[in-house]
């Protein structure tokens, strides 16, 4: 009885399995052709099944294989090197797997993207038939989840020692800014006391005399100087005060709501994109998007930083391409103003916002099924290679008017919404006095910054 109940139990789905694993898989049949994929395996490889499937996965891992096969020099005795399709024969064979790292994969049914990965080859025999199962790790994706931990354990490190530092140099402040403010009283209760006694002496004119005259006015002016003082003093005292509190972030906790993410975008484009008419705005919005919960006010104030970041970038890069333009401005005449240019060599700000949903994505170690994905897309100046890899920390900024704080303040929101951002830039190339035609086609550089937040935030269901 016992024996039947045990072998009575359903036995798990092993389709249902795979496709909640981790791990890309591809079933592969004995003539090399992929019968069946994994949903991670689509996300990987960044291609749908129905153009994988019955497809040769010679196409995928060595597409330059299928070009010898086709000229029959792939049995050319000069060929020394095992190919792919001998491994895979030598794997059925012997029933032997095989592993290969570090391959590019640079297919055409990819769009020919390099995407650098790990993959294994099992043999197996399933049904009297005989097949492979191919599991693939993305190596990209490692050493991005890799990298990411390292600068987000760097940047809380540093903003560790920024508040604290920051704490350490508020309270001295503060005693600063009451002790100016003492003395500031103390002056003008001693500037009332002269003009009270100047005011008292002017009824005995006989008593008045020059010299006496003379001293009230260098006091009056001594004491107005010295006020003076006292407010440089009180209004610096507010800026470092205001500079730290920037640094120390808000305290107040998220307030948690469902929201459509084109609201808070939306908001911020009303607010900034008429202040830069000269910037051609680009919406790729995905409408089917899930509602997200998220604090509304601090996703405005995320959104704010980067738009206006993005638009400050390409306004300093088109002013740097009309004062690098010398033979362009010299054939201008007196009446012509230079910025009445368009942007001397055909140079158009581009500001691309894209949203979309983005699958098995890890942040901060925890694997999220579906997350949200905001790219905001810019064609400014770029940033330089030597600092981007600490663009998110306080006080470093790559424009020559940036304070260096705001990526600092969208860092600390999002992740307080445990979300991540990422950025990459390619540097540009059209800053050069050369004016030839050739160099008004050359492509300019783009910064893209990208938002990853789980729809759904634990502390909020909690």
């Amino acid at each position: 009885m016992t024996a039947d109940f045990i072998s009575a139990k359903p036995t798990p789905d092993l389709t249902f399995i795979s496709q909640h694993l981790f791990t890309a898989i591809l079933w592969v049949n004995d003539e090399l052709s992929i019968t069946w994929l994994n949903a991670q395996a689509e996300q990987l490889l960044a291609i749908s099944s129905g153009r994988l499937l019955n497809q040769s996965v010679l196409m995928l891992l060595a597409p330059e294989e299928l070009k010898t096969k086709s000229s029959t020099l792939i049995d050319s005795p000069k060929d020394k090197t095992c190919s792919l399709t001998e491994r895979f024969f030598q794997a059925k064979q012997y029933q032997q797997p095989f592993i290969d790292h570090d391959h590019l994969i640079h297919s055409p049914l990819n769009g020919n993207l390099s995407l650098s990965i790990d993959y294994s080859v099992t043999p197996v025999i399933y049904q009297q038939q005989n097949y492979f199962i191919i599991e693939i790790w993305g190596k990209d994706r490692q050493s991005r989840i890799s990298e990411e931990q390292r600068q987000q354990q760097q940047y809380n490190v540093a903003r560790h020692m920024l508040r604290s530092v920051a704490h350490e140099i508020k309270n001295p402040l503060a005693g600063i800014r009451g002790a100016a403010q003492l003395l500031q009283r103390q002056f003008i209760k001693f500037s009332e006391r002269s003009f009270n006694t100047h005011t008292t002496d002017t009824d005995y004119p006989s008593l008045i005399s020059s010299p006496i005259l003379n001293s009230d006015n260098h006091l009056q002016k001594t004491a107005d100087k010295l006020r003076s003082y006292t407010d440089i003093i009180i209004s610096e005292t507010d800026r470092l005060t205001q500079l730290i509190g920037q640094f120390l972030g808000s305290n107040q906790l998220p307030h948690w709501q469902m929201l459509n993410v084109h609201e808070p975008i939306e908001h911020v484009l009303a607010l900034i994109i008429h202040q830069y008419p000269q910037v051609l705005l680009q919406r790729d919005y995905d409408l089917s998007l899930p509602e997200l919960c998220a604090d509304k006010d601090q996703l405005i104030q995320v959104f704010l930083n980067l738009i206006n970041n993005a638009c400050e970038s390409m306004t300093e890069f088109a002013q740097t391409l009309q004062q690098s333009v010398p033979a362009v401005s010299n054939q201008l005449t007196s009446d012509s103003p230079l910025n009445n240019l368009d942007f001397d060599d055909g140079y158009q700000p581009k500001l691309h916002i894209q949203t979309r949903v983005a699958f098995q994505h890890t942040i901060a170690g925890q694997q999220h099924k579906q997350v949200l994905q905001v790219a905001i897309t810019d064609n400014g100046s770029g940033i330089h290679p030597d600092i981007i890899g600490q663009i998110f920390f306080p006080m470093v900024t790559s424009r020559a008017l940036g304070t260096g704080l705001g990526l600092s303040i969208v860092q600390d929101i999002i992740s307080r919404h445990h979300g991540m951002i990422d950025v990459s830039s390619t540097q540009s190339q059209g800053t050069s006095t050369n004016t030839n035609v050739d160099n008004k086609n050359s492509k300019y550089s783009q910064t893209r910054f990208t938002l990853y937040l789980p729809f759904h935030q634990p502390i909020a269901e909690n």
